[in-house]
């Protein structure tokens, strides 16, 4: 049996994956998430009529980055040729990623990390890299929390006025803040640096999660009454997707995950969760008698995966030549069929948000997991090129310097 067939027996393979069928489901989903009936969260963020040309930032602007795994902080201002400049960038743990945090203990943390901002601005961009449930004040209301952190009393609360309130607390001063997503930031940021016209942006993080973000027409946000015409920045949260097919792994590795069932997509192909799939894969592999020589298969992180693909002899866990290709070659499938999947995602957006097809769509992708695997951009620039070139549409990936700071700096134009 080979690797790929013993993938598809398993449910695991790319060729598991109907891309037209799981389109017309995905695209099903983002609908019914729009009118508010459940599928997909489909977020508001209440970023409006955002313009890449409008830049007029001068002052400078507390910027935070919370994402997966760092906390990052800095000030930012665009100059007087519109282009970003990011200062003062300090990196640090996110608050309760390592350990368990009350309410006040993570806001606090989070007020002592920027303390050193404070003097500097009176406005905060606050990329919080979780999902919220936006409101009209471009704040949002904590919902439970992913990649693993461990804050439950911070649930239901509001994120930008705790942290307003904690900054507070430091110096007596009362501040602006504006909320958003990590891959909306980056989707602002790319729109920022563009120097080129495109029909539609997506934003894409592929890294510890996975989310995409893209631009809707208010109309068809019916869930929200009273928005303003024009087109608003809608936060997906499409890791949260149940409906591709899971094979036995995944269904293995989701089940030890603290909550099970949420954020499936995620876990089925995220750089959190995709190494333990594949040892899942591994083990299943020994059980069926597949590897011929001795093994010790333990577990592993995302970081070996790039270097078992890159071809270290998997670091001693196999002491055969063929056994450790079979298994290199099941790592290469795994990273495929994610692949396949994270674009039929962004092809489902790109789909929806494209305005002219003589444009292509801008598809700013950030996450060291998207650049950094071997195999997996250019099986995702493969299968989206695919999808989107039946339609007629093309697309541009772009990337650039600390888009999800120029992003958050650039959502901060609303509180002027």
């Amino acid at each position: 049996m080979t690797a790929k067939e013993f993938l598809h027996k398993h449910g695991q393979g790319a060729d598991n994956v109907d891309a037209d069928v799981s389109l017309d489901v995905f695209g099903a989903q983002m609908k019914r998430g729009l009118v508010g009936e459940g599928g997909l969260p489909m977020i508001p963020t209440y970023l409006v009529n955002m313009d890449r040309r409008i830049k007029k930032i001068r002052s400078k602007r507390i910027l935070i980055d919370a994402g997966g795994t760092n906390f990052r902080s800095a000030v930012g201002y665009f100059d007087e040729r519109g282009n970003a400049v990011i200062e003062q960038l300090v990196k640090t743990r996110m608050p309760a990623s390592d350990k368990l945090l009350s309410k006040e203990e993570f806001y606090s943390q989070i007020a002592e990390n920027i303390s050193r901002l404070l003097p500097q601005s009176q406005q905060i961009g606050f990329c919080f890299s979780y999902p919220v449930d936006m409101g009209a004040d471009v704040d949002g209301i904590v919902q439970p929390f992913t990649k693993e952190i461990k804050a439950p009393q911070v649930v239901g609360t509001k994120v930008g006025e705790e942290t307003v309130n904690a900054c507070k607390a430091l110096d007596g001063k009362s501040r602006g803040i504006v909320i958003l997503n990590d891959t909306v930031a980056t989707l602002l940021g790319g729109m920022a640096s563009a120097d080129e016209p495109f029909s539609a942006y997506l934003g894409y993080i592929y890294g510890t999660g996975t989310n995409v973000c893209y631009i809707e027409d208010t109309a068809n946000i019916v869930k929200v009454r009273g928005l303003p015409r024009g087109r608003m920045i809608i936060n997906t949260e499409c890791g949260s997707f149940d409906g591709f097919p899971r094979g036995d792994f995944d269904r293995a590795t989701i089940a030890r995950t603290a909550d099970p069932d949420r954020q499936l997509f995620e876990k089925m192909t995220s750089g959190k969760y995709l190494a333990d799939v594949i040892c899942e894969a591994f083990c299943a592999a020994q059980r069926e008698d597949h590897f011929a020589g001795e093994t010790h298969i333990r577990p592993f992180v995302l970081r070996d995966v790039s270097e078992f693909l890159e071809g270290d002899g998997l670091r001693g866990m196999f002491t055969e030549s063929e056994d450790a290709r079979f298994a290199t070659e099941i790592c290469d499938g795994l990273v495929r069929r994610a692949a396949k999947l994270g674009a039929i995602v962004n092809g489902a957006f790109a789909i929806a948000s494209c305005t002219d097809k003589s444009l292509p769509v801008a598809i700013v992708a950030e996450g060291t997991t998207f650049y950094k695997l071997p195999g997996y951009r250019k099986y995702f620039e493969d299968y989206l090129t695919e999808i989107l070139s039946a339609r007629g549409i093309s697309y541009k990936l772009l990337q650039g310097e600390e888009l999800n700071l120029v992003g958050t700096l650039m959502a901060t134009m609303v509180l002027e």
